[in-house]
């Protein structure tokens, strides 16, 4: 019975002493300070022409139809205002996408050079520049979508693009700015 009682014992007690003993890998040691990319903050904006599309205060209220109670003839005229939209952003769409490419650090670990700041200054200024833009399109198309709607929709329609255009900001302002607070806030 003392036996069996040890050998029981030393098959529950070994490998408790033995995981005790196993020295740390790399992995086991990381910690958040670790884990961020140092170069992430040279990495381009994370911003995609699909994402602001996607901002588009006419497909919200399309989208939102059945909330807003939307006629069929109402919706029919918003859907060919956003068919308009589309065709007037397109080109800034693609825009988006190029320098968004351009804005990409593709030197490895060597660091930029002056040319290469600069190329990369230029393209976030156009591209800021451009979502601007796109927004200004955005803001005359959502008065022109609200006046098609009746006052009851109206008021319904403007609390939805309000918080959009509030999660919007949010989304371009950690997207171009890398996350980053700047001047102190």
């Amino acid at each position: 019975m003392n036996r069996r009682f040890l050998l029981l014992a030393a098959f529950l007690a070994i490998p408790s002493f033995v995981s005790a003993q196993r020295t740390r890998t790399a992995s086991d040691r990381r910690t958040d300070l670790f884990d961020k990319d140092s170069s992430s903050a040279k990495q381009a904006p994370a911003v995609r022409a699909r994402d602001i599309e996607d901002m588009s205060p006419i497909k919200l209220i399309v989208d939102k139809r059945k909330d807003l109670k939307l006629t069929d003839a109402q919706l029919a005229q918003l859907k060919d205002s956003d068919g308009k939209l589309k065709e007037r952003n397109a080109p800034l769409l693609k825009a988006i996408d190029s320098l968004v490419r351009d804005l990409r650090w593709t030197g490895g670990t060597r660091s930029p050079s002056d040319e290469d700041r600069a190329r990369m200054r230029n393209a976030r200024m156009g591209l800021m520049t451009t979502v601007g833009e796109i927004r200004s399109n955005y803001d005359a198309s959502a008065k022109d979508a609200l006046a098609t709607l009746d006052s009851e929709q109206q008021s319904k329609a403007n609390e939805l693009l309000e918080k959009q255009k509030q999660d919007a900001e949010k989304y371009l302002q950690e997207r171009l700015n890398g996350g980053e607070r700047r001047g102190g806030e």
